[in-house]
């Protein structure tokens, strides 16, 4: 086989890999100004995120964290990973889950007083990977979700609550309006984690999305209340 030959074959080889990564650049913004810029990537059963503070919101809070979920098949991780450096709080953890045992394992890197097993739900995901699955699990109106937050389970109901034409990168879009409430199904006492995902999931406010009303449901807009303002997610770009 030549050389030329075998490097059109490792060409095409890649092509199918890269046609199938997603990438999803969105900012955080609050009093309309923009804290948190965020990127998720979707490759090869692979969601990875990184999440970082704006100059201005560094000052008060400063974020540089990094997510990485290994998935199966309809968005259910193998392994969640997290890199958390929020200045004066930090983690380097890693999840392993067993769907046969209906199991977690939690190895701290840093602080080993801090791994542990516990049950999980047969449907529990990390917050990232249960934002992919939902974006195609809204073709029926209602159902559940089982998100795993730091140790502690949470089932989320979800409702379709209407179409909205709302403003976007790519000018006025139709959007499918989400609403998901949060209930505490290990009825513990949350643990201190990243600002990120822990002030998502809260049994006290809901959390609406916006997702494209076209077959690649892009997660156009998310919105909670942080007393006494509103967070906003808006997608800054979207490629593939």
């Amino acid at each position: 086989m030549s050389k030329k030959f075998r490097a059109i074959v490792i060409i095409l080889l890649f092509i199918p890999v890269l046609l199938v990564a997603k990438t999803f650049d969105l900012s955080i913004k609050y009093l309309g100004i923009s804290v948190v810029k965020v990127s998720m990537t979707d490759e090869d059963s692979t969601i990875t995120i990184t999440a970082k503070s704006t100059f201005i919101a560094s000052i008060a809070s400063d974020m540089d964290n990094f997510y990485k979920s290994v998935y199966s098949g309809n968005y259910l991780p193998n392994s969640y990973e997290k890199i958390i450096d929020q200045g004066d709080y930090f983690e380097n953890r890693i999840i392993e889950y067993n769907r046969q045992t209906l199991t977690a394992k939690r190895k701290s890197h840093i602080f080993p007083d801090r791994n542990c097993e516990y049950s999980i739900s047969s449907e529990s995901r990390d917050f990232f990977s249960a934002l992919f699955y939902l974006r195609k699990a809204i073709d029926e109106p209602t159902g559940e979700l089982w998100i795993d937050a730091n140790k502690l389970i949470w089932r989320v109901e979800y409702s379709v609550v209407g179409k909205e034409k709302i403003s976007t990168i790519f000018g006025k879009k139709s959007a499918i309006k989400v609403k998901l409430n949060f209930h505490n199904y290990s009825n513990e006492d949350k643990e201190r984690t990243d600002m990120l995902t822990n002030n998502l999931v809260n049994e006290e406010r809901s959390l609406f999305f916006w997702f494209s009303d076209d077959e690649q449901r892009l997660p156009l807009k998310a919105k909670f209340m942080m007393k006494p303002f509103a967070v906003v997610w808006k997608l800054n770009s979207y490629t593939e």
